[in-house]
C-alpha cells in the first residue's frame, strides 16, 4: 500500500450509525482483535481486553445500552435493520478506566480495528456512551470495565466529507435525503 492509498483508506473510514443487513461474524470481528494486538501500546503494557459480540440476540442486548450521535438530539440511533451486526467492547481495568495512557491505548486499538473494518468495506461507529448496566449484560471478567465499544457493519448510509464553511460549522449533519455531512478543517489551517 502506497501513501495515497492509505490516505484513501483513512478518508473512507468515517463513523456510519446506519449499518446495512450485511451479516458481520464473529471472525472478521476476531481478526479487527487481532489487528489491534499488533498496534502501539503505552510501556508495551497490553492491558486492554476485547470482548467480541456477533450473535443477533447479545448484540440486542448492547444495543440497549448505547447512546447514539449527541449532536443528533432528535434520534435515539439506528431503527431495527439498520443496526450492527456485530460490537468489539475495549475493556480495562476498573482502576486504569480513566488513566490518560490507558485511554490513549484504547483510541489506538479503536482507530486500527477501524481501518482494518474499513479495509473490509465495513463500516464502524466508535461508542464512549453507554450505561453502567454494560458490563454486568457482558459478564465481564471481574475488575473489567467497558472503555469504549466499536459498532461494526456494512455500511448503511452515505457519508460525505466536506469542508466547515456552511452553516454547520463543525458539526456533523444530515440532509433531507439522509446524507450524513462530515466537516473537516482544511490541512492549512491545521498546520502551526
Amino acid at each position: 500500500m502506497n501513501g495515497m492509498q492509505f490516505q484513501d483508506l483513512v478518508a473512507s473510514s468515517r463513523t456510519y450509525r446506519r449499518f446495512s443487513d450485511q451479516r458481520v461474524g464473529e471472525t472478521v470481528l476476531s481478526a479487527l482483535v487481532d489487528a489491534a494486538r499488533l498496534a502501539p501500546c503505552g510501556n508495551n503494557m497490553q492491558l486492554l481486553r476485547f470482548r467480541v459480540v456477533g450473535e443477533k440476540d447479545e448484540c440486542d442486548a448492547v444495543f440497549g445500552h448505547l447512546r447514539w450521535a449527541a449532536l443528533y438530539r432528535d434520534w435515539d440511533g439506528p431503527e431495527p435493520g439498520e443496526r450492527p451486526h456485530g460490537y468489539v467492547v475495549i475493556c480495562l481495568p476498573s482502576e486504569l478506566a480513566d488513566n490518560p495512557i490507558r485511554l490513549i491505548d484504547v483510541g489506538i486499538a479503536a482507530q486500527t480495528m477501524a481501518l482494518a473494518a474499513c479495509a473490509r468495506g465495513l463500516g464502524c461507529c466508535m461508542i464512549r456512551s453507554f450505561d453502567a448496566g454494560l458490563a454486568p449484560e457482558l459478564a465481564l471478567p471481574e475488575g473489567l470495565v467497558p472503555a469504549l465499544v466499536l459498532a461494526v457493519g456494512g455500511r448503511g448510509e452515505r457519508v460525505v466529507l466536506e469542508g466547515p464553511d456552511t452553516e454547520h460549522g463543525l458539526s456533523y449533519w444530515r440532509d433531507a435525503d439522509g446524507t450524513h455531512h462530515v466537516p473537516k478543517l482544511a490541512l492549512e489551517d491545521l498546520l502551526v
